[in-house]
């Protein structure tokens, strides 16, 4: 019953590492040109997905506890439903030609890219300790699938409304609503709360620990470094003439870098 379990949950995470992470490549690739168009300032137009990226970092700690507290399948769920409710507003935002609205959208898709990064910790709650590294490449690798689906999504409805890049929010929305779904078939037992423990280690205490501040040193330098060129590529590739389709095919081969080590 384990095996069956460890593997039907990693078969669920993959599906939504595929289909529910094809919406980060997706508004990555048009969030900088999006906010291009609202913004009263050109300088303002890759805030965006500075916004994206601080609801991740705000909803990252509430969301831990939620899961603590109800498990993944609740975590993972609140995360889809804010992706849906930021792709939404993010939307309105466009056919109202309202930047701070279209902030607000992309703050709160925020809290879906904050839940996606939990995917792979949920594959190893039920492993086995010899299925674990299988567990986490494979939910890693299924980010290649996603790598596809998002920018080719761009290309089939970024101009499929009068108001550019509509289209492209409305499928976000849809993403995330249909997703969903897909968490209600995990069997992650929600995890065993020790009465008589201190609650762990404080924020100082962990950021007093060698290797967990490296750690948080090493992500803050690669995400500060994959914001920057998924921000700019964009506006850079159609501000030398060529289409909003090459940049789609640009952010792929970069989405793909990303994933394709997650085999070795």
């Amino acid at each position: 019953m384990a095996v069956t379990s460890e593997k039907r949950n990693v078969f669920v995470l993959v599906l939504a590492q595929a289909f529910l992470g094809a919406q980060m490549p997706l508004v990555f690739t048009v969030g900088g040109l999006a906010g291009q168009q609202l913004s009263p300032n050109p300088c303002f137009a890759t805030l965006p997905i500075s916004q994206i990226v601080l609801g991740s970092m705000l909803t990252a700690s509430p969301l831990s506890s939620i899961m603590q507290r109800y498990g993944r399948q609740a975590g993972f769920v609140i995360g889809a439903l804010g992706g849906a409710s930021g792709a939404a507003l993010a939307a309105w935002g466009l056919a109202e030609s309202s930047f701070p609205t279209f902030l607000a959208g992309s703050l709160l898709t925020g809290i879906y890219m904050s839940s996606q990064g939990f995917f792979r910790f949920a594959a190893t709650d039920t492993a086995s300790e010899q299925f674990r590294p299988k567990a986490i490449s494979y939910v890693m690798a299924a980010g290649l699938v996603s790598a596809i689906i998002g920018p080719g999504l761009v290309k089939a409805t970024a101009d499929s409304f009068v108001v550019p890049f509509l289209g492209a929010y409305l499928a976000v929305v849809a993403i995330n609503l249909v997703g969903a779904f897909l968490f209600f078939f995990l069997e992650i037992p929600k995890p065993v709360v020790n009465v008589g423990s201190s609650g762990g280690r404080s924020r100082r205490e962990l950021l007093a620990t060698p290797r967990i501040l490296v750690a948080i040193i090493c992500a803050m330098v690669s995400y500060a470094l994959m914001n920057l060129v998924m921000t700019s590529t964009p506006l850079a590739v159609v501000g030398c003439g060529f289409t909003q389709n090459n940049a789609a095919d640009i952010v792929t081969a970069h989405v793909l870098a990303m994933f394709v080590p997650s085999f070795f």
